[in-house]
């Protein structure tokens, strides 16, 4: 009998039709005063009849039978917010939260309630989570509210000339739905990655970052002028977009368009000068033409700027080789080996060890040996002093780190030895 009245009463609030709407769910709950679902209907439909102090009274009781009653904290939630009641707003949907911390209405709520408060850095989070979630269940006009929320409360906080307004998802946030996206392609969902980043261009057209995210996964499957495509509609949107110039210049350099692809690093290092990373790739560029001495100043500024930057010493190792310089390619090419190590870098680590052993047959084999002789006993002198003079201390520690990583030469276990001793004692 309650269930019939109480469908009734449904359909009638559907219909508009509130006053019998409450008539009906007034007698549900006469019949059973412990049907939570009752209460809610007739909050709601006295909320449409514009009498919210009332409602809330009906949402509050709905939630005193069911205190999980996610849609009751939400109405009552919009209920309070109209009213001003901002804090019972902001624990409304905080409840909502705990019991369900991928209900998108709530954060969407929530973003209201701080916009009201002026809490502007508060409010974007929120929205950008609700954006977020709203996205993954593709409710487009939803996300879009929210972006537009966010650009909105964007411009109000520019202190500086007009900004781009459009959501920048911020890097390395690895909750991010861009960076999930990346995530998911290099996991092997790669139709899946570029289905979705199209479905969010179509929420946000403008959207430099997915542009970008989709010219790395389309450059990454071998499409490159599919790739430049997104990553000039990405600085069309961002011209600092530093990600898409250094993309972009690695794959004008890739199809022989090396003017370019030098253009694309002077911007990306006018945006961004201290990026040792773009310092080498630019590098890489003047070494494919031929420009060896503009190639070196480059790694050179790279490891100005970061002395462990093994690509540079790496990629400096192949001009001086290709120069026949083979004593400093040597020496870049043992730098190399030793950071590549020290990162477990093996792949890199390997291809280093590969190119030493090719021209250290070009240096004489004496003044080879005199030079690593001479390294090695004074490392070894180093880890005597470090363990107390005890040699069989230290033989014990090399064997360690020789069972650990076989393959290596001995001065890069004394190498290893001392660096792990040195950490040990200073941690």
């Amino acid at each position: 009998m309650e269930q019939e009245i109480y469908s009734q009463a449904v359909a009638k609030s559907r219909a508009e039709k509130y006053q019998e709407a409450i008539q009906d769910f007034s007698r549900v709950i006469e019949i059973n005063p412990n049907f939570a679902a009752a209460y809610y209907g007739r909050g709601l439909a006295k909320f449409d009849l514009g009498n919210r102090e009332e409602a809330i009274v009906d949402y509050t009781q709905a939630l005193a039978i069911n205190p999980n009653y996610i849609d009751a904290y939400l109405g009552r939630g919009i209920a309070r917010l109209i009213l001003g009641d901002i804090l019972g707003t902001i624990t409304d949907a905080n409840q909502i939260i705990t019991i369900n911390g991928n209900y998108a209405p709530a954060y969407k709520l929530l973003g209201n309630a701080y916009r009201k408060q002026d809490n502007q850095a508060d409010a974007i989070d929120s929205f950008k989570r609700g954006a977020e979630l709203y996205l993954e269940q593709k409710d487009a006009v939803n996300c879009r509210k929210c972006l537009d929320n966010i650009k909105q409360l964007q411009n109000l906080t520019s202190t500086s000339a007009k900004t781009d307004t459009n959501v920048q998802w911020e890097k390395g946030d690895s909750k991010t739905f861009l960076t999930r996206m990346l995530r998911r392609f290099e996991k092997g969902d790669r139709q899946g990655a570029i289905a979705d980043l199209n479905w969010a261009l179509k929420v946000d057209a403008s959207d430099s970052q997915a542009y970008c995210c989709r010219g790395i996964i389309r450059y990454k499957q071998g499409d490159n002028l599919g790739a430049i495509s997104d990553f000039n509609q990405a600085l069309q949107f961002n011209n600092q977009d530093v990600l898409a110039y250094r993309n972009r210049g690695m794959i004008r350099s890739q199809m022989g368009d090396f003017k370019g692809s030098i253009a694309d690093f002077d911007a990306a290092l006018k945006i961004e000068p201290n990026n040792s990373f773009i310092y080498v790739t630019r590098g890489n560029v003047y070494r494919d033409m031929g420009g060896y001495q503009e190639a070196i100043k480059d790694y050179e500024q790279a490891l100005k700027i970061n002395p462990n930057e093994a690509q540079a010493f790496y990629n400096r190792g192949i001009i001086y080789s290709r120069l026949e310089e083979m004593t400093k390619a040597i020496d870049d090419y043992q730098n190399a080996a030793k950071l590549f190590g020290d990162a477990e870098d093996w792949k890199n680590y390997q291809k280093t060890l590969d190119n030493l052993k090719k021209i250290q047959t070009t240096v004489p084999r004496e003044n080879q040996n005199i030079e690593e002789d001479t390294k090695y006993k004074q490392l070894e002198q180093q880890l005597l002093r470090m363990v107390g003079g005890y040699w069989e201390m230290a033989e014990r520690l090399i064997a360690k780190v020789q069972e650990k990583y076989p393959g290596r030469d001995r001065i890069w276990y004394l190498e290893k030895v001392i660096s792990d001793w040195q950490q040990q004692q200073d941690s």
